[in-house]
């Protein structure tokens, strides 16, 4: 390195210096941290600035004017759908249903009471059978009503005895009784 130095390179260098010097391991630097420690030196406080004061309380004022607006406006449009469905319920009461029709009915009107023959299956279930075929167990008659709703319900089931059945089934067995 050249003997003469640049003007301002010189000052760096002596500051340089004088800070490293402070902040070498000496017994100055010990006792300057002791000092520290021991609080002999008061504290630096930070002042906040304006600005940072001032924006968390404009910020919770933000919200808080946000948050006041959606109820409000929550409760206005609450108050014109319930004055819009009352008057919708009031013009709805002056007119007629159009359904159910008049002949329409929630209970079947017709329906169709069938006696069929049966005899139990080898599988434990009830089996409808042919009335002239000869008897392998013993025989029941199932009285079955289908309605004109497309409903099917078993009525009763009997059992049916030699003397009985001559009366109750047709040639093929099923009797239709109208009701």
């Amino acid at each position: 390195m050249t003997e003469t130095l640049h003007p301002q390179v010189e000052t760096l260098m002596r500051r340089f210096s004088r800070e490293l010097a402070q902040i070498s391991p000496s017994d100055d630097l010990d006792a300057r941290i002791g000092a520290l420690v021991a609080g002999n030196r008061p504290a630096r406080q930070i002042i906040p600035t304006r600005k940072q004061r001032w924006l968390p309380r404009w910020a919770a004022a933000a919200a808080a004017g946000v948050a006041a607006f959606a109820i409000l406006l929550g409760v206005f449009i609450g108050v014109k759908l319930e004055r819009s469905a009352q008057q919708a319920a009031a013009a709805d009461a002056t007119h007629e249903p159009a359904w159910p029709p008049a002949d329409f009915s929630m209970w079947p009107a017709d329906s169709v009471a069938l006696q069929i023959p049966a005899e139990y299956s080898s599988s434990g279930t009830l089996v409808a059978v042919d009335p002239k075929a000869k008897a392998t167990g013993k025989r029941y008659w199932i009285d079955v009503v289908v309605s004109n709703d497309g409903t099917l319900r078993i009525e009763k089931v009997v059992p049916a005895d030699a003397a009985n059945k001559e009366n109750q089934g047709s040639r093929d067995g099923i009797t239709l009784q109208s009701q």
